[in-house]
């Protein structure tokens, strides 16, 4: 290849002959490809390798080594998944043309994601819902009111750019300052809000419900490709992404713009120094991800419908962020070409399956391939305040100097009866119609809390906690419905089953760090879904309860019979309290200080001779456990294994609402589970199926924004105000209540400022000749600098020493 290159280059010396070779390659690559269409799968791997090889020798003509070894490298890649796909599913090629068309749409939407996280070092998990929401007004205006698909696209276009904009001006400089992970959970609850306003869109412009497919004038425009049919619309999302792709690197080499863009992402403290106004740079940045959201969405919308819901289809933003992933987060040519990619492997498990749930799982694979295989790349740069849950305020306990003062006690245990008689009281005052909701609550907190061990202590982000409860979930549904096992045995081996698999887990989260990870679970959480508790596949075929048989409850000692509502309420409160005492525990011994050390400073907590491995994987099986043990008591309450219960919805939603209880805090993961339950209850009695994207969206942005800790911080913040008026009534000092900062008064700030003054003056007048004296040591006589250069005692013994030398 080298040889190769370099005989081209000799050949071609002036830039006339570098571009005429370059063009001419390319038109080989185009033939080769042409003919590779009408091969046989046996022969078309050599024009394919022929293709990508005249490809990249002409994008060696045209550009950096660098560009190059990029399309090199997507060209081995395409090869390679070409192969497969014809190995594994035998996929017809006009199929695979159409998923590559559909896939060029999920890189475009990959290039919204690096260009976030170039600018801001977050991975922005509302890439796809602020463009849904324009394209889904313009489809809409197009579809009910008779607007031309032609200006519906660029109203499309400039509702991505205003939204994007929009998100920045006013929610993400508020988090300037903060860790990169928060504001990356921050976009969660961006995606959240502009959901809601997505899904009634279509009714206050006056349609009920858009159709599946949207017609639009290129849509008559067809042919058959082999068996596959083929439309205008394939060729449009193609040629746009292409387009966009174009006047995106001519945006960034040939701007002033664009370069600071690219000058802001490289180094953006440089850049400010340069002079760069980095804040409005970012502003664009986000405005190019919501108009290429926006044209996805728009692009998709006659191909296979609009993805409506909280994050504008889960599947469609894994498959972006797979494609993000393998382009290293940099490569934007490397993210298209990766989506296109991803769309034929999408297409082929459909097309061999006859299920769209295949695609999703098989992410979580390509995800983890390309993590470990470029975890060497990666710079300490990068993850630069990104890779831990960082300042998450510590809720601290009741300073010792107040434990034993009567009105602590006092309150204490009021607080104590109050919470205890609230909660074993509720299955009376929420009415027996509310009581499977208010059980579903105490189990969302016991998965809360596993979040509280895994994320707020021990810093590993987790977006799919989900999944480790649908592990205990199947476990239990197959010792229950096909064994008939006693409960206790299905509670330890299914809690044994949710830590084995958190620890498979985790074993990746030991080089992948942060936000990666959170991309990680995330996969997890889908390949869970649509494969593990799948029935097309070996662990549900052979797991999953049998058609028909039912997880009942069991009556337990032959006296409570669990399947009455109150009673399982008050067992799994029961439970919810033991798993409360033991993280507890867990957190006030060693092994608690150790997570909190390794979270705040991993590297000073090596130091110590602290095993940051076996430190982590402890975590993750601590939470796996909780959280399988809590997918158990879930088996029980609803009676069966749904394998949609326990997907990326449920996972993203437990997350955003133990962020708004308090993330870092045990009573925060409880607030959390009542919180959601509630928000369910009152979306119910007012029949507003949306409340809980209008409640869980605004939260998680206001609460992050003015209590990092959650609602929990709220109510600490409420104590301690309440301790310093104890402290003041009994005249004690208690220092860890007043501010640590020292407060100065104008006279104070002016003395200072005066002395200051007086010292710069003072070394300013001081000149190191004058009125310095010496003394003689042979007569005493003191002496100036100035006449002990002319006294006789000191010249005569200079002399001397010059003589003795």
């Amino acid at each position: 290849m080298t040889a190769l290159q370099e005989l081209t280059r000799e050949a071609t010396a002036t830039p006339q002959r570098k571009a005429l070779s370059a063009f001419v390659a390319l038109g080989l690559s185009f033939l080769a490809l042409v003919l590779t269409v009408w091969s046989a799968p046996w022969w078309s791997i050599p024009p394919v390798l022929v293709a990508g090889l005249l490809t990249a020798l002409a994008w060696d003509q045209l550009r950096s080594r660098a560009a190059t070894r990029a399309v090199v490298t997507t060209a081995w890649a395409a090869l390679g998944a070409y192969w497969l796909v014809k190995q594994i599913w035998g996929t017809p090629d006009g199929l695979m043309f159409w998923g590559a068309c559909l896939g060029a749409l999920y890189g475009l939407m990959a290039v919204g994601i690096i260009l976030i996280y170039r600018a801001n070092r977050i991975i922005n998990f509302a890439a796809g819902s602020m463009g849904a929401l324009p394209a889904v007004f313009a489809m809409t205006l197009m579809v009910v009111h008779g607007v031309h698909y032609f200006l519906a696209l660029p109203i499309a276009i400039a509702g991505g750019a205003v939204a994007g904009g929009l998100i920045d001006v006013v929610i993400v400089r508020r988090f300037a300052n903060a860790p990169r992970l928060i504001l990356t959970v921050v976009t969660i609850g961006i995606a959240q809000l502009l959901a809601f306003f997505t899904l009634l869109t279509p009714g206050w412009l006056g349609a009920d419900r858009l159709p599946d497919v949207i017609r639009t004038p290129f849509t008559r425009f067809g042919f058959f490709f082999g068996r596959q049919p083929i439309t205008g619309d394939q060729f449009v999302a193609l040629g746009g992404v292409i387009l966009c792709a174009v006047l995106l690197g001519l945006f960034f080499k040939y701007t002033r713009l664009g370069i600071a863009v690219r000058a802001s992402a490289e180094n953006a403290d440089r850049a400010s120094l340069l002079g760069i106004p980095v804040r409005r740079v970012g502003t664009v940045a986000w405005m190019l991800a919501g108009t290429f959201s926006a044209i996805t969405v728009f692009l998709r919308g006659p191909i296979v419908g609009l993805p409506l819901g909280g994050l504008a289809g889960a599947e469609v933003l894994l498959f972006a962020l797979a494609a993000a992933v393998i382009a290293r987060m940099e490569r934007l040519p490397v993210a298209i070409g990766a989506g296109m990619i991803i769309g034929v492997i999408d297409q082929s498990s459909v097309f061999a399956t006859g299920r769209s749930s295949e695609g999703a799982a098989i992410m979580l694979l390509v995800i983890l391939l390309a993590l470990l295989f470029q975890r060497g790349s990666m710079s300490r740069a990068m993850d630069t305040g990104v890779a831990t849950w960082q300042a998450v305020k510590e809720l601290r306990a009741v300073p010792p100097e107040l434990r034993d003062v009567r009105e602590v006690r006092a309150g204490r245990t009021t607080v104590v009866a109050a919470v205890a008689a609230l909660f074993l009281l509720a299955p009376f005052y929420v009415g027996v119609q509310n009581v499977s909701a208010a059980t579903s609550a105490l189990i969302w907190a016991m998965v809360g809390v596993s979040l509280v061990v895994l994320t707020g202590w021990a810093g590993q982000i987790s977006l799919g906690q989900f999944a480790f409860v649908g592990v205990g979930a199947l476990v239990a549904g197959h010792l229950v419905a096909n064994h008939n096992q006693d409960f206790f045995v299905v509670l330890v081996a299914g809690g044994l089953a949710g830590a084995f698999v958190a620890i498979i887990v985790g074993i990746p989260a030991l080089r992948i760090q942060g936000l990666f990870l959170a991309v990680t679970t995330l996969a997890f959480a889908a390949f869970t879904q649509f494969w593990l508790l799948n029935r097309g596949y070996f662990f549900g075929r052979h797991m999953l309860p049998e058609d028909g048989a039912r997880v009942t409850r069991p009556f337990l000692f032959e006296r409570i019979d669990l399947a009455e509502p109150r009673n399982w309420y008050w067992f799994c409160l029961a439970f919810l309290v033991l798993t409360l005492a033991a993280a507890v525990s867990f957190r006030r011994h060693r092994s608690g200080r150790v997570l909190i050390a390794v979270r705040d400073n991993s590297r000073a907590a090596a130091s110590y001779s602290i095993n940051l491995a076996r430190t982590k994987l402890a975590a993750f099986a601590v939470a796996g456990f909780i959280a399988a043990a809590a997918g158990v008591l879930n088996a029980y309450h609803l009676g069966s294994v749904d394998a949609g219960t326990y997907g990326t919805g449920n996972s993203l939603a437990v997350f955003a609402y133990t962020v708004v209880g308090g993330i870092s805090s045990l009573a925060g993961a409880v607030l959390g589970g009542v919180f959601s339950q509630g928000v369910t209850i009152a979306a119910n009695r007012l029949n507003i199926n949306e409340l809980t994207l209008l409640v869980t969206g605004p939260g998680l942005i206001v609460i992050l924004m003015f209590l990092p800790g959650g609602l929990a911080e709220g109510i600490w913040r409420v104590r301690d105000a309440a301790l310093r008026w104890v402290a003041n009534r009994n005249g004690i000092h208690v220092p860890s209540l007043v501010a640590d900062r020292r407060v100065e008064t104008g006279e104070d700030q002016q003395d200072v400022l005066t002395e200051a003054e007086h010292s710069v003056d003072t070394v300013a007048s001081f000149d190191v000749l004058a009125d310095r004296t010496i003394w003689c040591p042979v007569c005493e006589a003191e002496l100036t600098l100035e006449d002990a250069a002319d006294h006789d005692h000191l010249r005569r013994t200079a002399g001397a020493r010059e003589e003795g030398a």
